[in-house]
């Protein structure tokens, strides 16, 4: 038996009271039924969504228009937001992502027949706790673990490629294999991925690499052909992915081979900017080759690495470099121009040229990360002069 949120019920509630079923649908079912809290819960209804915004309205309920073209109305419920969608048969998929047209129907089977997986394909009622609509043997396939697209998975993935990468998701994420036919179509199909936006299938791997299984979603990534249609350099990890932490710019680093370009994967500028640094082997290889202490070492990867420089250790299996360089961190030391125990104003105020400040200051900074107790204002005005000599 289901446990329904009573927002949930109140939505089924309100619904029924205006001649209308209502279900609970897709992954909160699926959730729910492995015993887990569901994040979101959407609805469907064979109310259209025009009567929708008319029944909530009336029954002082706030609601957003989300979608009414394909059906979809949002209500908010002391701050919670649920999507509830009429019943649909989609049209045809000339993009391969989204359906030309909807045809709204009163049958809730057609609507459960146009999604991806069977176990994305269930309906609940929340007004009847043990009822469960899953024409598609949903309920067995979670039994036993299997990804299956609903029905023929070559039309399934022809109308929508993302579903392709969304059934390595669920896979991975979930710890199912994917139904042989299935993963067929898929790996035949896999190139449609590149109609799909690079945004679309950043997000499916990241939610690949942010996974326990991340090694394992990878590794069928990589044995359906499917990486390249993501970016063309992405290989075998350099290391084992869930070893290290749980941080989408490292995960990513981690399967690439020198210094790539991002562009095509369309992410922010900060995961680019972590994810070249990462792979900057040079950078690394300087670091450790280096005839310093290991503690230098560890105090040079907080200066050019800054908060991922364990990370960088890590993905070079470098587990103890890490772990002295998370020693080091706590005891925060001067890594960077600006924890000098000195100023610019400073230099200027005992003579030196403001052309020379720079570079002088990079010196006494590259000293103080070899000499910690060289960072106080004495010790490093008496250095300049020697400096300056």
């Amino acid at each position: 038996m289901i446990k329904y949120p009573e927002n949930v019920v109140k939505i089924a509630k309100i619904l029924f009271e205006n001649g209308y079923k209502a279900y609970a649908v897709g992954g909160c079912i699926r959730d729910a039924l492995m015993g887990k809290i569901p994040a979101d819960w959407d609805m469907t209804t064979d109310c259209p969504p025009s009567k929708m915004l008319e029944i909530f309205e009336k029954a002082g309920l706030r609601t957003i228009p989300t979608g009414l073209k394909h059906g979809t109305v949002t209500i908010l419920i002391e701050n919670e937001a649920y999507e509830c969608t009429t019943f649909r048969i989609d049209g045809s998929y000339t993009d391969s992502r989204h359906p030309d047209s909807v045809t709204f129907t009163p049958e809730l089977s057609e609507d459960l027949r146009r999604r991806d997986f069977t176990v994305n394909a269930m309906a609940g009622d929340p007004l009847s706790k043990d009822i469960i609509t899953d024409i598609f043997g949903g309920r067995d396939d979670i039994e036993n673990k299997i990804i299956r697209a609903v029905g023929d998975p070559e039309k399934r993935f022809t109308e929508d490629a993302l579903r392709i990468l969304r059934a390595v998701r669920f896979a991975t994420t979930l710890d199912f294999l994917i139904d042989n036919n299935t993963k067929e179509a898929a790996k035949l199909l896999g190139n449609r991925l590149k109609d799909v936006s690079a945004e679309r299938k950043s997000v499916e791997l990241k939610k690949i690499l942010l996974s326990k299984n991340a090694d394992r979603g990878i590794a069928i990534l990589l044995e359906l052909d499917l990486a390249e249609y993501i970016h063309p350099s992405i290989s075998s990890p350099k290391t084992t992915i869930s070893s290290l932490p749980e941080r989408f710019s490292t995960r990513l680093a981690s399967l690439f081979y020198g210094v790539p370009s991002l562009s095509v994967m369309k992410l922010s500028n900060e995961i680019t900017t972590h994810v070249k640094l990462l792979c900057d082997d040079d950078l690394y290889d300087e670091i450790i080759s280096s005839n310093e202490q290991i503690d230098v070492k560890a105090r040079l990867m907080l200066s050019k690495y800054g908060e991922l420089a364990e990370d960088a250790a890590l993905l070079r299996e470098n587990e103890k470099l890490s772990t002295v360089i998370s020693v080091e961190r706590a005891k925060d030391p001067c890594v960077k121009i600006s924890d000098l125990a000195v100023s610019g104003n400073d230099l200027i105020n005992i003579g030196i040229t403001p052309r020379i400040i720079g570079n002088i200051m990079q010196k006494l900074l590259t000293l103080v990360i070899k000499t910690p107790s060289l960072n106080e204002k004495g010790k490093l005005l008496s250095i300049i002069t020697e400096i300056n000599e």
